[in-house]
């Protein structure tokens, strides 16, 4: 059954948040779109951490190119990684 859009991206936003303390609060909180890695929040044993978590949860695969794709630094971007992978092939 697929998931909900917005619950895969509440999902996401609560794993980084609580486990890495990104504040994405309204004000002055960062923003989805904040490297996290430029930002320190996020190193490279927190993203090891991160890819357990999204292949578990999710039940995908990340590939290489995956791994090394730049929206893989930001929160929407991991959100609309996910997603892409979560959607439906088109017949």
């Amino acid at each position: 059954m697929p998931k909900n859009p917005h619950t895969v991206c509440v999902e996401i936003k609560d794993f980084v948040a609580e486990t890495f303390l990104v504040d994405f609060g309204i004000e002055g909180g960062v923003e989805p779109d904040t490297d996290l890695f430029e930002a320190k929040y996020i190193d490279s044993f927190g993203f090891v951490e991160l890819v357990v978590f999204l292949e578990q949860r999710y039940a995908v695969k990340l590939s290489e190119d995956d791994l090394a794709d730049p929206r893989m630094a930001t929160l929407a971007g991991i959100q609309a990684l996910i997603l892409s992978r979560l959607a439906p092939a088109a017949p």
